[in-house]
């Protein structure tokens, strides 16, 4: 851990920390990088690799420890609707832990705001990042099902099933379950392409920081103790599973520089996660592996429901990544982040020319 002055010492080549040769200063992705100099301190980037899975782990754990024994309690001794409460208030204890532990750690120790400098302000361009998020989400969606239908591990199994009840209750389950991951979603990504990705750049650079966060991001996903604590697993640890969360994260480090803030890679990270369980539904067999992020086809509905026959750990459907899953996820990342870090770039080169075409003006 360092002061913020050695933090933002100079470089070689007179840069801001976070930047290198060629890149712009005083653009969109530049300011988020030193909005993370902003406080007292600066949180060594070391330090921020075990912090991350203790600061969640602080949040989650009186949750676990305490709440889920009280609610199975309840479900022994108590009726249905004490039952219910309970897992609600546990829900809610499960989603604001862990920002209340980030948030103790930046607001004592490093002494900077908490949701502006990490890119996670709540403005109207919040909304918009959400949306724009989600939207940029469907096209991953859209990518993954065509590869896997070109290449024939998938089907087309029906087009706007839905039980009795219709497309409306269907519609609402999914904006309460997007919703709950949005906010669930938040705090990881506020740890990682906010917090510790600052962190790395402002002392070795943009570069370092969008792949350190990346790899710690993919790592987290295999190794955090609280699945344990929970009474289930990580994530099965596979080699197609782990490039494809280390890819997700570039991508979205990539997206945050570019946009300055986390809300479009939210979106698209949670719309990513919940849309292929309700909207463009992927099915695997009945009494197969899946979970709920791959529903047995005999209870799927959806606009469109596409069927993995023979799912696995190369085409998706065994575990609850969803379409972060199998190689077609691997495919269209690998086309999305070459994209992304040319939209990047491109923006910055044009944040660059418009602010000295001003300075020129002004002079």
């Amino acid at each position: 851990m360092s002061s913020i002055n050695e933090s933002l010492r100079p470089t070689p080549d007179g840069a801001h920390p976070g930047t290198h040769p060629g890149t712009p200063t005083g653009t969109t992705g530049d300011a988020f990088v030193r909005a993370g100099a902003s406080g007292a301190r600066v949180t060594h980037p070391l330090a921020t690799i075990p912090l991350t899975q203790l600061l969640y782990l602080l949040g989650t754990g009186p949750a676990l420890l305490l709440g889920l024994p009280a609610v199975m309690r309840a479900a022994e001794g108590a009726g249905q609707g004490a039952t219910i409460a309970l897992g609600i208030v546990l829900q809610l204890l499960m989603l604001i832990g862990p920002y209340a532990a980030l948030w103790l750690w930046l607001r004592y120790y490093e002494r900077r705001s908490f949701f502006a400098s990490t890119g996670l302000g709540f403005r109207w361009k919040s909304l918009t990042g959400l949306l724009w998020g989600m939207a940029l989400a469907v096209a991953y969606i859209a990518g993954w099902i065509g590869i896997a239908l070109a290449v024939g591990t998938a089907q087309v199994e029906g087009v706007w099933s839905f039980d009795p009840e219709g497309p409306l209750v269907v519609g609402l389950v999914v904006l309460y379950m997007l919703a709950v991951r949005v906010v669930m979603i938040g705090i990881e990504e506020q740890l990682f392409r906010g917090w510790m990705l600052q962190a790395v750049a402002l002392r070795w650079g943009r570069t370092a920081g969008v792949l350190l966060s990346s790899v710690f991001f993919s790592l987290f996903h295999f190794t955090f103790v609280g699945f344990y604590l929970a009474g289930g697993e990580p994530h099965r640890a596979h080699w197609v599973l782990m490039l494809n969360i280390f890819l997700w994260a570039v991508l979205a480090a990539l997206v945050t520089l570019r946009t300055g803030n986390l809300w479009a890679a939210i979106g698209f990270h949670a719309a990513a996660l919940i849309l292929p369980s309700a909207l463009f539904t992927v099915a695997v067999p009945p009494g197969g592996e899946g979970v709920p992020a791959w529903f047995p086809l005999d209870e799927a509905v959806g606009a469109v429901i596409v069927y993995l026959p023979e799912p696995s750990l190369y085409t998706g459907g065994v575990g609850f990544a969803g379409l972060f899953e199998g190689l077609p996820a691997t495919a269209v990342l690998a086309v999305m982040i070459p994209l992304a870090w040319w939209w990047l770039r491109r923006g910055e080169a044009h944040e660059a020319a418009d602010r000295a075409a001003a300075d020129h003006s002004s002079s």
